[in-house]
């Protein structure tokens, strides 16, 4: 299971006492968010669990602190929001919900909330877009919150485990996505494979809503345990580039067939590639041991592959066949829980200083 963590306002979420949602969406809702990821927002205590043959209910309060918790989503279906963005459905449930939407002329986008609610940052986007990066459209704000209107992206997301040459064409195809946030100042603050769709134009990555500035040390720090690099903790350097090569060489990892949160596992799961001692060292303790850039890790990664004579790769894992349709962001998965190790839950992020 991964999730999404931070100290301070976990997960973004937060009690809406009083909300109507229909139950067809609530029913819809159920199903997008298992209960095995619902987690109180107060206190992180397991929520909205079946009992006594019961389905959990997102909406209740917990036994464990005795305070409300509203974990339904916050639009529906026929809500426009920022004038001109009308909610068609709900799509998914990654840190937060994503709805599917229509623009006044049709043009279908997704509503993703900004999870700190910055504008600002999201904003330095517009008009700065990479082929390889999903499209920023707009930022608008509605009843209090702030959403990203994004391009829809046709794809399937980014799975192993995949062969070296695979895997790699991969981060490949968004190391220039990310390197270009770099250059706007910017950082994604959330690469991971689910991040990742894999379309007829190659790999894109989605989901804006942890993009930060590269000097912001204030912010709650977003990201997905498995991917965040050692230093992001409190009294930690915090989100840098070095966090950015850390992150996409967990990526890499993941989609050689690792597991996402290697401390529960052998190091040893998966047979040896040509990619691990690039591996090696860009997710290196010490950030300074790291490639200097996502470009040296991209370089270096090409030059492994060079060196490897194996017979010519497959496509099997990346992507995949099963689930092969239109998806957006963690669109998850009926026969995947993303659980490298179901029903064991790793403890959560230390609180200090630093927020993560």
């Amino acid at each position: 299971m991964e999730h999404q963590s931070t100290v301070g306002g976990r997960r973004g979420l937060r009690p809406a006492a009083g909300r109507h949602t229909p139950d067809e969406l609530l029913t819809r809702a159920a199903a997008l968010f298992p209960e095995t990821r619902r987690w109180c927002p107060s206190c992180d205590a397991p929520v909205g669990r079946a009992r006594d043959g019961r389905p959990g209910r997102l909406r209740g309060t917990c036994a464990h602190c005795r305070r409300p918790f509203d974990l339904t989503p916050g639009l529906t279906p026929g809500t426009v929001v920022g004038g001109r963005w009308r909610v068609t459905g709900l799509l998914a449930r990654g840190g937060d919900w994503l709805w599917t939407a229509v623009g006044d002329h049709g043009e279908p986008v997704v509503l993703a909330p900004r999870r700190d609610g910055d504008a600002v940052t999201a904003t330095l986007l517009r008009g700065h877009g990479h082929p390889a990066l999903v499209g920023l459209r707009d930022v608008v704000g509605h009843a209090g919150s702030v959403y990203l209107v994004l391009d829809r992206v046709e794809g399937v997301p980014a799975r192993g485990p995949a062969d070296p040459a695979t895997a790699a064409a991969v981060v490949l195809g968004i190391a220039p996505a990310v390197a270009h946030l770099h250059a706007l100042g910017l950082l994604h603050a959330d690469l991971k494979p689910g991040n990742v769709l894999c379309g007829p134009a190659g790999p894109v990555l989605i989901d804006l809503g942890s993009v930060r500035r590269l000097d912001d040390r204030v912010s709650p720090v977003w990201g997905t345990e498995g991917f965040l690099a050692p230093e992001i903790a409190p009294g930690g350097a915090g989100p840098s580039v070095a966090s950015e090569v850390y992150a996409l060489a967990r990526t890499l990892d993941v989609l050689l067939g690792r597991p996402v949160r290697p401390q529960l596992a052998p190091r040893t799961s998966g047979a040896a590639t040509v990619l691990d001692p690039v591996i090696a060292r860009a997710t290196a303790a010490d950030p300074a041991r790291r490639h200097g850039d996502v470009g040296a890790l991209a370089a270096d990664l090409r030059a492994a592959l060079r060196t490897d004579r194996e017979e010519p790769p497959g496509r099997p894992g990346v992507g995949g066949t099963a689930g092969r349709g239109a998806v957006h962001q963690d669109v998850p998965h009926a026969d995947d829980s993303g659980d490298d190790h179901p029903g064991v839950r790793p403890a959560p992020a230390p609180r200090g200083a630093f927020p993560t």
